[in-house]
């Protein structure tokens, strides 16, 4: 009889392994079975005609797919057909912000690189139905933009050494000068890391950089110091960043023409997807389209790819 009951509460306590085991495996909606995506992976093409250059890239609060490129902000669907929504005069960096709306940043009608220094520079918010309103100005060459928990956001000049933020009074201040030529940007999970894609050394001449940079951040202040957590060497010109669920880093190396991810914990890089010439900015899907792959934006080709990387991306503010 004792040993029937030690067998039975074996198996009881086997059962209930099992069971914790398979709950923890079923964390990741887009790989319940995670499944380790063999990389690196060879990216498709959701848009390959629309555009001869594009820049960014952002999904709004309801799923829909923006881009911006030839000047304007476009919306893309999932089979790749694209609708012109709003002119500008350049076409970086997207971000969502609010329930529907895009920020669009703008060069606006001078820019470092043809024209010397300015203050001329552009944040628009767009509506879907291409309503747009200045939301920042006051700045050289917005690039990047990141949108922080408050509402406030972030703006990088990657012709410079500043990055702005943007207060929820519209008011515009500096917010760091600490990391040269900044551009891509990204939060990390806990929100206490800021992680800064570096794509110059200089501007005049041009010179690239394959930099990523981390600084301290504690109720949207820079604290300490910047540190070098990556290097992809010169030729990558670093631009756009995204991260992952678990906290992982992916960096569009322009110059290259390659996405890595960075597990920011031990430095490791991995080789995600190449051959993608002009690579600029990355975005985890949403909405309708799939959420286990990054879309990414071509400067060079006006391409936009469809990259399956197996996980979702991380949450973002908006």
């Amino acid at each position: 009889m004792r040993k029937k009951r030690f067998q039975m509460g074996n198996l009881l306590i086997l059962i209930a392994f099992l069971i914790c085991l398979s709950c923890s495996r079923k964390a990741d909606p887009v790989n319940p079975d995670n499944e380790e995506i063999q990389l690196p992976v060879t990216p498709g093409v959701l848009v390959r005609d629309a555009f001869s250059r594009c820049e960014g890239i952002a999904f709004n609060g309801e799923g829909d797919l923006y881009v911006s490129g030839d000047q304007a902000l476009w919306r893309v669907d999932t089979q790749g057909e694209v609708t012109r929504i709003a002119d500008a005069f350049s076409n970086l960096g997207l971000a969502a912000i609010g329930d529907r709306d895009i920020l669009f940043a703008d060069f606006g009608p001078t820019n470092a690189f043809d024209h010397g220094a300015n203050r001329d520079g552009i944040v628009w918010r767009v509506t879907p139905e291409g309503d747009r309103s200045v939301a920042a100005t006051g700045m050289g060459d917005p690039n990047f933009i990141l949108v922080l928990e408050n509402g406030s956001f972030l703006v990088s000049d990657d012709a410079t050494d500043e990055v702005f933020i943007v207060r929820e009074d519209g008011s515009v201040g500096l917010f760091t000068q600490q990391i040269n030529h900044p551009n891509g940007m990204v939060l990390s999970i806990d929100g206490t890391r800021l992680y800064v894609a570096q794509m110059f050394k200089s501007i005049n001449p041009i010179v690239y950089d394959g930099r990523l940079w981390t600084l301290g951040i504690e109720n949207n202040t820079v604290q300490g110091h910047p540190e070098v957590v990556a290097n992809l060497g010169d030729a990558a010109a670093n631009d756009g960043l995204a991260m992952d669920i678990q906290g992982r880093i992916y960096i569009a190396a322009w110059g290259t023409g390659q996405i890595w991810r960075l597990e920011p914990s031990t430095g490791a890089l991995v080789l995600v997807a190449e051959n993608m010439p002009g690579i600029a900015s990355l975005a985890f899907g949403q909405g309708d389209f799939d959420h286990g792959a990054i879309y990414a934006t071509s400067t060079l080709q006006g391409i936009v790819w469809e990259v399956d990387v197996g996980i979702e991306g991380a949450p973002l503010f908006r």
